[in-house]
């Protein structure tokens, strides 16, 4: 093989290469930007569940100091109505980190 015939061969495969390692690189930074929202859309989900525990135990504490029974307490719509979001909200996070463990395990 010439001089230029190999030279034009390190070119193509070094060209080649610099593709491939081009291609790896974006497909790397397009997870990580996933990952990163996911994580926010975590952190958002966290807020929430921490505000829905506190109106939560406010809700029972004004009932409770009100004189209502622990029983009434137990069952009151409002409470059953949060303690529902709350178990929805649990959900969608659990989901998300499976989400993220997938993509993790990809790499």
């Amino acid at each position: 093989m010439g001089f230029l015939q190999q030279l034009k061969h390190d070119l193509r495969t070094g060209l080649a290469t610099l593709r491939l390692g081009t291609a790896q690189a974006a497909g790397r930074a397009l997870e990580e930007t996933e990952l990163l929202r996911m994580r926010l859309e975590i952190r958002k989900l966290d807020q929430q569940l921490s505000d829905l525990y506190k109106d939560i135990g406010e809700r029972a504490v004004d009932m409770k100091e009100r004189g209502e029974t622990a029983e009434r307490v137990m069952y009151d719509a409002e409470i059953g109505r949060l303690v529902r979001e709350v178990q929805v909200l649990k959900e969608s996070r659990k989901k998300l980190e499976a989400e993220m463990d997938e993509i993790r395990n990809e790499q």
